[in-house]
């Protein structure tokens, strides 16, 4: 155990970073005494239609400017279901969180629920292209555009 703490600290202290410096020269063409330039898009999962439920803090990348609506989707209290601490539930236009487990299944009670934020927040604006996040108790936007793959990994390709 104590080798591969010793390994670990000495990678750490060795390890390179990179700060602006570094990047403006690695972007900078000799020839042509400019920078190059790069625009790095995120990659395309799948088309996204208006209001789809994805999960919280996906990412989308919209097609129209203008304004758009983050909404909780899916999400509405069911009387008849059971509860575990955590869930998310909308009731009233408002995001709620179980603050107990509700194992015994009745009508909404305020005080087994902490609420968190409005069910749906508009008018937030953006121009076209932009990439917004759903959020983390809003699973959805009101306009469409393209789901990203937020999991992969850029690295330089000569």
């Amino acid at each position: 155990m104590g080798i591969i703490k010793i390994k670990n600290i000495i990678q750490r202290v060795f390890k390179m970073t990179w700060d602006m410096d570094y990047i403006q020269n690695a972007i900078y063409n000799d020839a042509a005494g400019a920078q190059k330039g790069i625009n790095v898009q995120p990659v395309i999962k799948k088309a996204y239609a208006a209001n789809e439920q994805v999960p919280f803090g996906s990412y989308v990348k919209i097609t129209g400017g203008g304004v758009y609506s983050q909404v909780c989707v899916g999400k509405a209290h069911d009387p008849a279901k059971t509860y575990r601490r955590g869930d998310v539930v909308t009731e009233a236009g408002d995001v709620y969180v179980a603050n107990q487990d509700i194992t015994n299944a009745h009508a909404f009670a305020a005080g087994e629920w902490t609420k968190v934020a409005p069910a749906t927040i508009a008018g937030i604006p953006n121009a076209a292209g932009d990439v917004v996040c759903t959020g983390k108790y809003h699973n959805a936007i009101s306009v469409a555009g393209f789901l990203c793959e937020d999991e992969t990994t850029y690295r330089k390709v000569e």
